[in-house]
């Protein structure tokens, strides 16, 4: 900023410099012209205009007096003859300066030789000691002629572009000076500061370093950084009260979500006593669920979710009364009706909440006697309109009411357990899943050998 200032402090000068050479020269060139229109008269009134020649020359030779000749307009013209050796003819462009009744001034400055040229309109007048119209037969304000009068200038130029170039130099040494003092100056007393506060705030961001900084010539710099120090100190506290908070709150949580697993699973427990269903019944089931939740690619909170959920596939049946329920015998068509019901009220139980896992629980409840083929209740959906919940938990309760002895049954094989699987495939059960469980059948039969022995 203060090299273009100094740039434009130089323009200025020298535009100045040179209007004001233009105008001194001007000056010069009108003097002589009223000079020699004086003369002009004076041989006009003593009747010695032929030998104004002489005059011109005379004027001619005077200092930087480079050419002066006389041009005589179209009027004066008509009444005294056309030009003498030594004038000009008028053409359309002097025609026109002349017309315009005022001087008309040009400076050539940029070549080796400065010149500077003027026209000098004469006007007749009336008025005052010189009364034109006594030997011109004109109108008032008539132009009788002008004088073209060319001055060199080289000298005036030539001084004029020493003294610019003084002023130049003089102008350039306290601007490097200026520019060098403004540059230490912002150096010590701005960069460097301003770069010592951006690693100590880099320093506080990243709580790498919080020790008092008095390297600041500035007080304000110094405040400035005394700040950021306070907050850095202030910023680890509050992220260590955050850390305590985070960890406190994990701990609820994690306290909280096992209360709910626990609670979960001891609802189910419960409804299992009460249908005096085969012990660890809802164990097992929730164990072959995670296996085939994990056969068939869900992710760790799915399978979580899912195993937490599981354990309510029949809460609805607490809602079953204890003549259906606990019959030993074939139900008849009524009872049957009423039984399915279970799948609703389980459901209702269920869907209101808004956690998560009760939603999951509220799904496997209504869909886990559901069929692949659609025939399966309480809504009769099909193939994967059966949300991937459902179809995992509707396995694993056949998978543990076949293998296992009941009330009204004794337990199956575990190889006719595979083959039943084998034949319901595409029909009760989602055939990929089926799949899965005839290629890992092994592990199945790990899981139950290892929950059926502690019966």
């Amino acid at each position: 900023m203060v090299l273009i200032l100094m740039l434009c402090i130089i323009l200025v000068i020298g535009l100045n410099f040179r209007s004001l050479v233009l105008s001194s020269m001007q000056e010069r060139a009108f003097s002589i012209a009223e000079i020699a229109k004086a003369g002009l008269t004076a041989h006009m009134k003593s009747g010695l205009m032929a030998k104004r020649a002489y005059f011109l020359h005379e004027i001619a030779s005077a200092p930087h007096v480079k050419s002066i000749t006389i041009i005589r307009s179209d009027e004066v013209c008509e009444q005294f003859g056309k030009c003498i050796a030594g004038e000009k003819m008028v053409d359309d462009s002097l025609r026109a300066i002349m017309n315009s009744k005022k001087p008309y001034v040009t400076m050539s400055d940029w070549n080796q030789k400065a010149t500077v040229r003027a026209i000098v309109p004469y006007v007749a007048t009336s008025k005052g000691n010189l009364n034109c119209l006594m030997c011109h037969h004109v109108a008032e304000n008539t132009v009788l002629g002008a004088i073209d009068i060319e001055l060199d200038v080289t000298e005036y130029r030539n001084k004029a572009w020493m003294y610019l170039l003084i002023v130049f130099g003089v102008i350039g040494f306290f601007t490097v000076v200026i520019a060098f003092n403004m540059s230490h100056v912002i150096e010590q007393f701005v960069r460097k500061p301003l770069l010592t506060l951006i690693q100590l705030a880099k320093a506080v961001f990243f709580q790498t370093d919080t020790k008092e900084h008095g390297t600041f010539e500035s007080k304000e710099f110094k405040e400035v950084a005394n700040q950021f120090v306070q907050f850095g100190k202030e910023l680890k506290e509050r992220d260590l009260r955050i850390e305590q908070t985070t960890s406190t709150f994990h701990s609820l949580n994690s306290e909280i979500d096992t209360t709910l697993r626990e609670t979960l699973f001891a609802m189910g427990e419960a409804e299992e006593t009460r249908s005096k269903e085969t012990r660890q019944h809802t164990l097992r089931v929730v164990e072959y669920s995670r296996l085939l939740a994990g056969l068939c690619g869900m992710n760790d909170h799915e399978i979580d979710l899912l195993v937490t959920a599981a354990p309510l596939h029949d809460i609805g049946k607490i809602g079953i009364p204890d003549s259906i329920l606990l019959k030993a015998g074939a139900l008849d068509e009524e009872e049957r009706t009423i039984m399915k019901t279970h799948t609703f009220l389980g459901y209702d139980i269920l869907k209101h909440s808004e956690r998560e896992v009760l939603q999951a629980a509220a799904i496997i409840a209504l869909e886990h006697h559901e069929r692949w083929d659609g025939l399966g209740y309480p809504k009769g959906l099909k193939g994967e309109n059966i949300h991937i919940f459902g179809r995992i938990v509707s396995m694993a309760d056949v998978f543990d009411a076949l293998s296992t002895k009941r009330v009204y049954k004794e337990a199956w094989p575990l190889d006719q357990v595979r083959a039943y699987f084998k034949e319901e495939r595409g029909k009760s059960f989602d055939p990929h899943l089926c799949d899965l469980l005839n290629e890992n059948f092994n592990r199945f039969e790990a899981l139950h050998t290892q929950y059926y022995k502690n019966m």
